[in-house]
């Protein structure tokens, strides 16, 4: 079995210059974790996790703090950052092809919970832990 046999295909996406605001809504719309960035060609760029928006530390931008403003200021924080202030640009990707087992390997071994799925240097999918347990009870 492959990575791309598996993979979620047309996986949500967003740009580095898309607000936080839009990246979340996008996240909550689609009820995913994680959004593969790319550039206005096509490019992976890099990934946007629920983790980014927790571990960083960016002064305005503090969940903490920004939970006890009102919404209108919540607002304007979240659209005055852009995804690339906080998003992960070294992105561990596995190739379509590759065996599922070593996808399996690269997400064990490098500690990441989703992997971007590509052909010829093209986003074509999203590899997550839970496709891959999906897998286990429907191959």
């Amino acid at each position: 079995m492959k990575a791309s046999d598996i993979m979620t295909l047309g996986a949500a996406t967003i740009t580095a210059n898309s607000t936080l605001a839009t990246a979340i809504k996008c996240m909550s719309d689609h009820r995913i974790s994680a959004l593969p960035v790319l550039d206005e060609g096509g490019q992976l760029q890099g990934i946007v996790t629920e983790g980014d928006f927790f571990r960083q530390d960016l002064g305005p931008f503090r969940l903490d703090a920004l939970l006890g403003v009102e919404a209108g200021e919540r607002a304007r924080s979240l659209e005055a950052m852009t995804v690339s202030e906080i998003m992960s640009p070294r992105v561990i990707t596995v190739d379509g092809g590759e065996a599922l087992q070593e996808a399996i390997a690269i997400m064990e071994g490098r500690g990441v919970k989703r992997l971007p799925v590509t052909s010829n240097g093209k986003l074509i999918g999203l590899l997550s832990r839970a496709d891959i347990l999906r897998a286990l009870i429907t191959a």
